[in-house]
């Protein structure tokens, strides 16, 4: 040993300590020798059994891995390496896997497998110069370290290199505590202590024989989760050769059972079109579909057979109980999320739950307050009730969400709505922005060929909707508002709270500050008088500070903080409100300036029609917070009046026209 070479302690090691059960073996008969030997075999299975959580980690991420079209790599040295190459070789022939998707490289090349090259175990840098020419993959490819020492420097090499550039990493080894773990390159490590052999240090004893069952573990259930079997056959077979064939057609009559009737001659057919995959030939046979259909179907269940019974399964037990006629509409809106389910005959049943701006909260918590209102709305409703809303069969379904026009997140909308309610876009399923709902309410009325919209809750926006060439609802053909608190809202709760508080700001600016002398001391106008007492404000100089820092923070962020600070100015329209109706000549004006901006948002759009197709039927639907106020709503449709609406309708609702709007295109 050179003196740049560190010294080895191998006196900790549990795989070279001396067993005093053996220290006789070399005096005692061939019977008892074997005897010995026996014993401390069936110790190995004990010492797996603790690592079974940890290989059935080390499966799980292996396996998404090769699924995503990735390679396993086996590193190892001696007898190490040498299971590692065996355990890789074993895979292709037995489950038809490609033969590049697993692969092995053992310190000292392939000389070694049948030569001892000991020394070329100590080379650090050695696994990293052999994996170099196979261009290693970390986004997908995964390396397995096989050392029963827990130290050999190959391994520890490999490890480290595939660690650094983000590769996943999984370590075998038969000691503990190892170098492996203390270096903590390995983001699952297998351990599975056996303990001194029974010829001191011959690792390719019971190490080797626990490196085996664990690496046969690990690649068995990779390919059993890849859908490499179906029970305990092994499905994933190709029947290129006579003995294939007739073995693929004893699968299939097993599998098949009473709906396998073909002949030797019949099957052979159904093999030839299913390009010789026996997995594929199952489907056809057993549920009576295409090949194409067939394939599609393995697609969906990641090829796992099993998963393709199932679902068929579940599917024929759906359309055994199938809900004729129900139809779910949710109005999964910003500030709540309401779910309708309404059956032929028109009896609606209710669910509700928080907001749900899937801009705001994001995608899964959406989806999971869908899934309460969802359920909510399933319980109370007659022909659901007792039972999951995911196993009710839908005729057609309509969700209305906040946040759906966002175009980085509608597909993903799309497709966690096609998973949460089992339908596709398209395909019984439609998915609009919240807003998009609102036309529903006139849609029934054949005379109507065009609808405005306007909402005033929080905010403001108007929306103009065409009949839909097929003559069923509107298409949205225009907009106007809508831009947010910064840029407008005007007519809106916040556009009237933020109209008081200027009014009532502008008042306390000209009175003097605590306990100072000048300004003004003529008392405050009603409406700057209630708006203070609305925000607490114990001296009217305090009124901004109670409007955007209350007591309680509205949220962890600045994001957070500004939405708290939109919907608490928001708030003070029902003070302008009040006032207004009793009489206050400053909040009418504020009430007046609102309805007036609303009424400019649906001339700008009812004009635009009206040039671009002269004569039209247009309706107006009212909807939001403010405009279920009787005298708001009252003071909008009085500005409006030189404008003429063949039909008014107040929409309190959505989620129910929503649905009675589904049910009159189901009877279409």
């Amino acid at each position: 040993m050179s003196p740049s070479q560190p010294v080895v302690q191998l006196a900790g090691l549990q795989t070279e300590t001396r067993n005093p059960r053996t220290t006789a073996i070399d005096t005692v008969s061939t019977l008892e020798l074997c005897r010995i030997l026996q014993r401390e075999d069936a110790r190995v299975p004990a010492a797996v059994e603790p690592c079974v959580p940890a290989i059935a980690a080390a499966i799980d991420v292996l396996t998404d891995r090769v699924r995503r079209g990735g390679r396993v790599f086996y590193i190892g040295a001696g007898t190490s390496g040498r299971l590692g190459v065996l355990d890789a070789s074993e895979i292709p022939p037995t489950y038809s896997a490609p033969a590049d998707r697993f692969i092995a490289l053992i310190a000292g090349g392939d000389y070694a497998l049948r030569n001892a090259k000991e020394g070329a175990e100590d080379s650090r840098s050695g696994a990293e110069e052999d994996l170099r020419p196979y261009g290693f993959d970390p986004a997908v490819d995964s390396l397995i370290g096989v050392a029963s020492s827990g130290r050999t420097p190959y391994v520890l090499g490999g490890l480290e290199h595939v660690r650094r550039i983000g590769g996943a990493t999984v370590a075998v080894v038969c000691v503990r505590p190892s170098a492996v773990e203390d270096e903590g390159n390995a983001d699952h490590v297998i351990a599975a202590v056996t303990g001194p052999e029974s010829v001191t240090g011959s690792t390719r004893m019971k190490a080797g024989t626990a490196t085996k069952l664990v690496l046969n573990m690990m690649s068995t259930g990779i390919m059993i989760k890849l859908g490499k079997t179906y029970g305990n056959l092994m499905i994933d077979l190709k029947a290129t050769n006579i003995k294939l064939r007739q073995r693929a057609k004893n699968m299939l009559r097993l599998i098949g059972g009473a709906a396998c009737t073909q002949t030797d001659e019949e099957l052979d057919a159904v093999l030839a079109a299913c390009h010789g995959s026996v997995k594929l030939a199952a489907v056809t046979i057993v549920l009576g579909v295409s090949v194409a259909d067939a394939e599609a179907r393995l697609e969906r269940s990641n090829g796992v057979l099993a998963r393709v019974f199932e679902e068929a399964q579940r599917q024929a037990v759906e359309e055994a109980h199938r809900d004729e006629g129900l139809v779910l509409c949710v109005d999964a809106g910003g500030s709540s999320c309401r779910a309708v389910i309404m059956g032929p005959d028109g009896t609606a049943a209710c669910g509700a739950a928080g907001p749900c701006n899937v801009s705001t909260i994001g995608i899964d918590a959406a989806m999971a307050v869908m899934a309460t209102a969802i359920q909510e709305a399933t319980d109370k409703c007659e022909a659901t009730r007792g039972r999951q809303f995911q196993a009710v069969s839908f005729a057609a379904a309509w969700v209305g969400m906040a946040g759906y026009e966002r175009p980085a997140l509608s597909p993903l909308i799309d497709a966690a709505l096609a998973e949460l309610l089992r339908l596709r876009v398209g395909e019984g399923l439609r998915v609009t922005a919240d807003i998009d709902l609102l036309p529903a309410a006139v849609a029934e009325d054949p005379s109507l060929d065009a609808a405005v919209v306007v909402v005033a809750g929080t905010g403001s926006v108007a929306m103009s909707y065409a009949r839909a060439s097929d003559g069923g609802g509107f298409v949205r053909c225009g907009r106007a508002g809508g831009w947010g608190p910064l840029l407008g809202d005007d007519g809106g709760g916040y556009g009237l709270g933020r109209e008081a508080l200027r009014r009532a700001l502008h008042q306390a600016d000209l009175r003097p500050a605590h306990g100072a002398a000048g300004g003004s001391d003529a008392p405050l106008s009603p409406l700057a008088g209630a708006v203070s007492a609305h925000f607490d404000a114990q001296h009217p100089r305090d009124l901004l500070s109670a409007v955007l820092m209350p007591h309680q923070p509205s949220g962890p962020d600045d994001t957070a903080a500004a939405q708290g600070a939109t919907k608490r100015i928001a708030s003070a329209a029902r003070v302008v409100l009040d006032l207004a109706r009793a009489g206050d000549a400053e909040a009418r004006a504020v009430v007046e300036a609102g309805t007036a901006s609303l009424a400019e948002l649906v001339a700008a759009l009812v004009d635009g029609q009206a040039q671009a197709h002269e004569g039209r039927r247009c309706g107006l639907v009212l909807a939001g917070g403010l405009l279920q106020d009787d005298d708001y709503r009252g003071r909008l449709v009085d500005a409006l009046a030189g404008r003429h609406f063949a039909r008014v309708e107040t929409v309190g609702q959505p989620a129910v026209d929503g649905a009675r709007c589904l049910q009159r295109e189901l009877r279409r």
